[in-house]
């Protein structure tokens, strides 16, 4: 999902009544309170102190007592083998350029993929330039036999240590993720990706990059050259420049103020110099040797549960790792079975799914698309009946340390009820009737 408005700046109070942080959620428990709402994140006092403690906390707590159609997601699960590895990511770091599908954890160890290149200095709990991920945390070796879907992840190595991990940008890809994609004239390119044209590998600069043909794009410049009178290069800002006379050397058109470089105006769109791998248009690497800043991999040694692979195969149970952010299984395919007519079979059978230790196990071999709930952080994404049953939650545990009233605890807990019964039965609306597998008896008898 690609959101389109620019980031909020850090929240302070300004009266805005819309959900949008944790401060706005925390402010309304303080208000159900009568307390004195606080002012800025790093505000000290103790309506700050109490409200931070317990919100995140009662957040999980309600997101997992209920199916919430804004908290469901959807994404494929294979199962564990000998090859299957661990992603692995860092800590998000103000300091380190990210690129598009980087991957990277919060303080909390919620993970978070960069929407945009060149990502520096937008820390991913207040910027929209990061989405969270709730995708896989297990990587398959690439197997060209199979057809990935949307955001499988897989690696491939050449048996030296090294690997690379990509991110399937679409479903039923049966393309080699390491083979280059050609340049093609009519196709429109974004920033950071890669082509092949003549057998040279170009790396896009530009979004919406059309009809530039990769040779003809100057080198970017480079500080050691010395540049003769009209000679075109590309600066670090994305533009062309072009040298006003002869023996320019050492001078950064970006920052030489029309001395040296006269700016074309023309963006340049192609460079032979990155750090990304020529792959398939239709995978992402994310990361690898040449993809510094990506996620690597770690070994998955499995001790528990017991009795079952790591092998993919239909005599002892499979498991599947859970994705990230996991926090319950939803129902896997609420709409099913609603047509039916007259006590006729749904088609909807048990399953023997079992959750154990961040796993599933089951007798089946997969691949699995999997509905679960997640754990939502991101307040702009909540419902606004969520958000005020979860204030009045949090006004709750705040009420009696903040004001010793009994009078207004009841007060609140009769608030919390409404909202939170409120939030659900619209919540049951949305999501509509969910018809149970069909019985063994009926379904014979028929």
């Amino acid at each position: 999902m690609v959101r389109c408005w620019e980031p909020l700046p850090d929240r302070t109070f300004r009266g805005m009544a819309e959900y949008r942080t944790d401060l706005d959620i925390r402010n309304r428990a303080l208000q159900h309170c009568g307390a004195s709402r606080i002012r800025a994140l790093n505000e000290v006092g103790k309506n700050n102190s109490e409200t931070a403690f317990c919100y995140g906390k009662l957040r999980e707590a309600e997101l997992r007592r209920n199916v919430w159609t804004f908290a469901c997601r959807r994404t494929m699960l294979r199962a564990v083998d000998a090859n299957t590895m661990l992603l692995n990511t860092s800590l998000w770091s103000p300091s380190t350029t990210y690129f598009v599908g980087s991957i990277a954890a919060d303080q909390y160890g919620n993970l978070w993929i960069s929407r945009i290149p060149n990502n520096l200095a937008n820390d991913p709990l207040l910027s929209v330039y990061w989405e969270p991920y709730f995708g896989p945390l297990s990587v398959a070796l690439y197997d060209s036999t199979i057809a990935y879907f949307v955001g499988e992840l897989v690696y491939t190595t050449t048996g030296n240590g090294l690997a690379r991990v990509y991110l399937s940008l679409q479903s039923d890809n049966a393309d080699n993720p390491a083979t280059a994609t050609a340049y093609d004239a009519t196709a429109v390119y974004m920033k950071n990706q890669v082509v092949t044209y003549l057998s040279v590998a170009y790396m896009s600069l530009i979004d919406l990059n059309t009809g530039n043909t990769p040779s003809s794009a100057p080198a970017l410049w480079d500080a050691g050259t010395t540049y003769g009178a009209a000679a075109t290069v590309g600066g670090s800002d994305g533009m062309i420049y072009s040298s006003v006379g002869g023996g320019n050397i050492g001078n950064d058109p970006t920052t030489d103020g029309g001395v040296n470089w006269t700016g074309t105006g023309v963006l340049n769109p192609w460079t032979t110099v990155f750090v990304s791998g020529a792959g398939s248009d239709k995978w992402l690497l994310i990361g690898g040797t040449e993809f510094p800043n990506g996620v690597g991999l770690m070994s998955l040694d499995i001790t528990y549960p017991l009795g079952v692979g790591p092998s993919i195969q239909s005599v002892s149970r499979n498991i599947f790792k859970l994705p990230a952010g996991f926090l319950r299984e939803a129902s896997q395919n609420p709409k099913a079975g609603v047509t039916q007519w007259l006590g006729a079979p749904t088609g909807i059978v048990y399953n023997d799914w079992v959750l154990e230790n961040g796993f599933l196990l089951t007798s089946d071999a997969g691949p699995l698309a999997y509905r679960f709930v997640c754990n939502v952080t991101d307040v702009s994404r909540m419902d606004a009946m969520f958000c005020e049953g979860l204030a009045a939650r949090v006004a709750l545990e705040v009420c009696e340390p903040l004001t010793q009233s009994t009078a207004k605890l009841g007060a609140i807990a009769k608030i919390y009820d409404e909202w939170m019964s409120n939030a659900r039965a619209i919540n049951a609306i949305e999501q509509g009737t969910e018809q149970p597998p069909d019985d063994d008896y009926v379904t014979c008898r028929l």
